[in-house]
């Protein structure tokens, strides 16, 4: 039933039904929520709407559930990403990197969060680690880590800087401005 239920759904998602894909991925979650599979479905069909805080708190539940889930692991990397937490993508990247060196799938999400941050060339390098190696990844998986690679090299072929500077760092440089601009205007309040 559990397994009937998760096909059901992604063949909602394939069809691009993702509140019908929902419906069963919860019916699935209802009927064994102790297996993590269906929560990462519930984050994807999630995603397909926009809904990004459900779509975290789904692929948390799937990590609570089995924190060696690698594919939650990476797509909550970034949604991390897209809540400007650079540290922690690149750590549950790194994570789930170590976790299971040759899944593609891990590669591509890595990629993408190179890809985003705009180091193109570490997109390309790491899109062609994952398919170098043994991944063991479907025929749509793969296809997907070569539209991509095509698109990074795309990207990365005319660069005139090859290592943009790196955002992490440009943080850390305008949280200390800020700190700064706050302490000055506390030290120009009068005091009543």
């Amino acid at each position: 039933m559990y397994t009937e239920l998760l096909e059901k759904g992604y063949a909602c998602l394939r069809r691009s039904d993702p509140h019908g894909a929902l419906i069963r991925f919860q019916n699935a979650t209802e009927n064994e929520p102790e297996r993590p599979q269906g929560y990462f479905a519930q984050a994807q069909a999630y995603l397909e709407q926009g809904l990004r805080e459900e779509t975290r708190n789904a692929l948390e539940t799937a990590l609570r559930i089995d924190p060696t889930y690698v594919a939650a692991r990476a797509y909550l990397a970034i949604e991390l990403l897209k809540n400007y937490d650079l540290d922690g993508a690149q750590k549950e990247l790194d994570q789930a990197l170590h976790d299971e060196p040759a899944n593609l799938l891990v590669h591509i999400k890595y990629a993408e969060y190179y890809y985003r941050l705009g180091f193109y060339p570490r997109s390309v390098v790491m899109l062609e680690q994952g398919l170098k190696g043994p991944h063991g990844a479907n025929e749509h998986v793969v296809a997907m880590a070569r539209q991509f690679l095509t698109q990074a090299r795309g990207k990365s072929h005319n660069l005139i800087l090859r290592e943009p500077p790196d955002p992490r760092r440009l943080g850390t440089f305008f949280s200390r401005f800020r700190s700064h601009k706050r302490e000055r205007i506390i030290q120009n309040v009068p005091s009543s």
